[in-house]
Formats: C-alpha cells, sequence, structure tokens
C-alpha cells in the first residue's frame, strides 16, 4: 500500500454537514458523501473557513425565514382587524 492510500484528510459535506474521511490522492477530484451521497469537489480548505461561510448561509436564511413569519403574522392580524369591524 503507498502511502498516499494512507494520507486522509477530513472534509464536511457542504450539503449534510457530516465529516467525510478522503485519500489525499483526491484532492480536486468530485468525490461522493458516503452519508448523503451529494458529490463534491475535495479541497484542502480549512473546515473552519467552510463553517464560517455555512454558519453566515445559515443565519441569512433564517433571517429571511424570520422575516417571512413576521410578514404572515401581520397579514394575518390585519385580515382578523377586517373581520371583527
Amino acid at each position: 500500500m503507498t502511502s498516499s492510500h494512507r494520507v486522509r484528510f477530513t472534509q464536511s459535506c457542504p450539503v449534510c454537514g457530516r465529516r467525510v474521511e478522503i485519500r489525499a490522492s483526491l484532492l480536486g477530484c468530485t468525490v461522493a458523501c458516503q452519508h448523503c451521497n451529494a458529490e463534491f469537489v475535495a479541497s484542502a480548505q480549512s473546515d473552519g473557513c467552510q463553517h464560517i461561510d455555512r454558519s453566515n448561509d445559515l443565519l441569512a436564511r433564517v433571517e429571511t425565514a424570520l422575516r417571512r413569519a413576521e410578514e404572515q403574522a401581520a397579514v394575518a392580524q390585519g385580515s382578523e382587524k377586517q373581520t371583527i369591524a
């Protein structure tokens, strides 16, 4: 067995977020997550940067969901007031 088969790194799946162990020889290649089967390019980017990117994306999605919920609540309150009047 060559050393490239033994050298591995871990990367978080960009879809499910689970840790995937990848052979170093596959850096730059498209690999599939063994948990959700999502395909992504194996990269040596530090997971710290990926976590920050995913955290920012998650926060943006949460803010959008909260804004929509507030808008829907305002519409519902407006229609209740019209029904009562």
